[in-house]
């Protein structure tokens, strides 16, 4: 006969896919944006894109992410005082959906206007960089560079509402311990991922072959898919914000005087300090690595040729082969790292991140003025999502229990927040790859890594004081 505590954390996992669900969609048109909107900014304007330098592209590139992952503090804040999950959720969905509609519009524009005035020359259209005040620009040029930052704009906000709730409810579910709770959110991550690998798989071709056009308006079509299965779940989203289950080890409730500020404050302040320095390297996947597997590698395996864009897909598909049993796992508590401490995990994540980034830098060295094999990049990506696995779930499953109940959406905004001022730094760190070149920058991050990782080992001690 299953127990009480035993069939909440079956219909918890339960209500977990579903909302996972709904997250690979969002996801999907996240990941479409983030994979190409560096390529469309530097592709030349003859080919569709802008025609902006690189240190351009990746400068609105880490704002992007900056105000992707700083925003959802503002739209948790919101949601708890004023809206509640559910209609935040709703709410971000369809600005989201209306901003990669918009970020279609700067693709059609040239096209559109060339009907309108028969002496217009695509082939001269924005040669030279449209900056932020772009209002001394030609009226083609206000309209698509307009349209650009005016979807970016949409996405972002939408972004502010839907993802802080999302991770909050699921935070909400009765999961019977703390192991089972990670291995929750590790699931979660993993669809994250799923998401994440079709859009890079069907994005890349898309834009190969109709343009960066099309492939935004996909995105759009991914967030449709997404309204519509959150009103399918709509029962499951109503009944999981209405709840407030926090487990012990031992899956009794916490005492409440444990979530006053005195007792939250301090650890939650320290993981999003290591939240910080972890998204500075994380981002350099979609931003720095981008251009790097573009510019520097080999896009090709037995002879067959693909978008280099595609190599970026080792990190969901890691994510994929190793997520189910590890979570399995880590439910079952056992197998390893399963019993292990946050902080624990984090220095290992950092020793992850330590690795790829010295594999990166040597292939560098070794290869010289050479291409860089595909399989190099795709090994460092494969450290990059290990570590990625056992940092990010696991510091957003601690905060999410550390936090009181009507503090979630808040706390979650935080984590993402934290990850946010992380991808801004890496966007000026990428910035830099082309003046001091790639393996000074990966030489770097390695050996940054490296002391943070002695560091966690260090003060290990004084973490497991305050619960991590």
């Amino acid at each position: 006969m299953v127990s009480a505590s035993a069939g909440r954390e079956e219909a918890a996992f339960a209500a977990l896919y579903r909302l996972s669900a709904i997250e690979v969609w969002e996801r999907l048109s996240y990941y479409l944006l983030m994979t190409l909107l560096v390529l469309a900014l530097t592709a030349p304007v003859a080919d569709g894109g802008f025609g902006w330098n690189s240190a351009a592209a990746l400068g609105a590139y880490g704002g992007l992410v900056a105000a992707m992952q700083v925003l959802p503090v503002a739209g948790g804040a919101l949601s708890d005082r004023l809206l509640g999950p559910a209609r935040a959720l709703r709410m971000g969905a369809l600005l989201m959906l209306l901003g990669h509609l918009t970020l279609a519009i700067p693709h059609m524009v040239p096209i559109m206007w060339a009907r309108i005035d028969p002496d217009f020359d695509r082939s001269h259209f924005l040669t030279a960089q449209i900056s932020l005040q772009f209002r001394d620009g030609s009226t083609p040029e206000q309209l698509m560079v307009g349209s650009l930052y005016t979807g970016l704009a949409l996405v972002a906000l939408g972004n502010a509402l839907f993802k802080p709730n999302i991770s909050a409810i699921i935070g909400r579910l009765p999961f019977g311990t703390y192991a089972a709770r990670d291995a929750g959110f590790s699931l979660f991550h993993m669809f994250v991922n799923f998401g994440g690998l079709i859009a890079i798989l069907l994005g890349g071709w898309v834009a190969s072959r109709f343009g960066y056009g099309p492939a935004f308006t996909l995105a759009g079509f991914g967030m449709v898919a997404a309204l519509a299965l959150m009103h399918m779940f709509r029962t499951i989203i109503s009944s999981a914000e209405g709840t407030a289950v926090y487990s012990t080890p031992a899956g009794t409730a916490t005492d409440p005087e444990a979530r006053t500020p005195a007792k939250w404050v301090l650890p939650v302040s320290v993981i999003l300090m290591a939240v910080v320095l972890f998204g500075v390297t994380l981002f350099q996947v979609l931003g720095t690595l981008n251009l790097y597997a573009a510019s520097r590698v080999e896009a090709s395996l037995w002879g067959v040729d693909f978008p280099p864009v595609w190599i970026l897909s080792a990190n969901p598909i890691v994510m994929l082969l190793v997520v189910p049993p590890l979570a399995k796992c880590w439910r079952e508590e056992r197998g390893p790292g399963a019993k292990a401490t946050l902080s624990c995990k984090t220095a290992a994540g950092f020793g992850f991140l330590a690795l790829a980034f010295s594999v990166l830098a040597a292939a560098e060295f070794l290869t010289k003025q050479a291409v860089v094999p595909a399989l190099i990049l795709a090994a460092a990506i494969a450290f990059i999502t290990i570590a990625e696995l056992l940092v990010g779930p696991s510091a957003l499953s601690a905060i999410t229990r550390i936090v009181p109940a009507n503090r979630g959406a808040l706390a979650a905004g935080m984590f993402y927040a934290a990850l946010g001022l992380g991808g801004f730094l890496s966007g000026l760190i990428g910035a830099s790859a082309q003046e001091v070149g790639f393996q000074t920058i990966f030489n770097v991050i390695a050996g940054c890594c490296v002391a943070i990782t002695a560091g966690l080992l260090l003060f290990r001690r004084t973490a497991a004081r305050i619960g991590l």
